[in-house]
């Protein structure tokens, strides 16, 4: 009996090896799952996530599309972002990154909160309202702040805004364009189905009237707003 339970031990060990008696890994071991030493609530700039968001970048010029949020998770970092499909989601941060050089992305942490690496594990505060109030919730085409829907800056901004960070001031439309005659094409036609001009005789009366006052969030004015610091690359 002796011998055959040690010939079952051996086969468990060949079958096994020595990957089972290995402890967990190090948060630096983790933390090399991305090219920069990242913090959950690092904010990862990028283009390419949704075809509104490039319209947006066009439109006004912007040096990038989308931005997504950090988070860790117990099988390693997650992204929180806003598709245009199925809304405020996550994936994987190597999924989000995938096939992208470092000139390809840019990551900005928010200035003043908690990056303790020992909390490596800790979703951190500026994801909370995505995870625990927001998830699932459909894109914002419309551009409305606080309407329940999202775009990709809008999330950031007020997730931040929920971990007591203001990412800057919202931009009305007016600042960032003249007039209807002014606007890119794709961005006009977004902007014609828009709730506010249901009732408006033409575009150009509810763009006087209303969307011209309309205040929108960018990823150049979240950015630009002293509040974050540049990681990466």
């Amino acid at each position: 009996m002796h011998r055959i339970l040690f010939h079952l031990m051996l086969v468990m060990v060949a079958f096994t090896g020595s990957s089972s008696f290995a402890q967990e890994p190090a948060p630096s071991q983790i933390m090399a799952e991305a090219a920069w030493d990242w913090r959950p609530g690092d904010l990862i700039f990028r283009d390419g996530i949704n075809d509104i968001d490039g319209v947006t970048k066009r439109a006004f010029g912007l040096r990038w599309e989308s931005v997504g949020i950090l988070r860790a998770s117990s099988g390693g970092p997650r992204v929180v972002y806003v598709d245009q499909a199925d809304g405020v989601s996550e994936e994987m941060l190597y999924a989000y990154v995938e096939g992208l050089s470092a000139d390809d992305y840019a990551v900005y942490r928010v200035r003043g909160l908690d990056h303790d690496t020992d909390a490596q594990m800790t979703a951190g505060p500026l994801v909370r309202l995505a995870l625990t109030i927001s998830y699932g919730a459909p894109f914002d085409d419309w551009f409305l702040l606080g309407d329940g829907k999202f775009y990709n800056a809008e999330l950031a901004y007020e997730s931040a805004l929920n971990a007591g960070v203001v990412l800057g001031a919202p931009v009305r439309l007016r600042e960032l364009a003249t007039g209807p005659e002014d606007l890119d094409h794709e961005f006009r036609a977004v902007l014609e189905g828009h709730r506010y001009c249901r009732y408006e005789l033409s575009f150009n009366d509810c763009w006087a009237n209303t969307l011209a006052d309309q205040s929108i969030v960018t990823t150049d004015s979240l950015i630009s707003s002293g509040a974050l610091d540049r990681v990466f690359p």
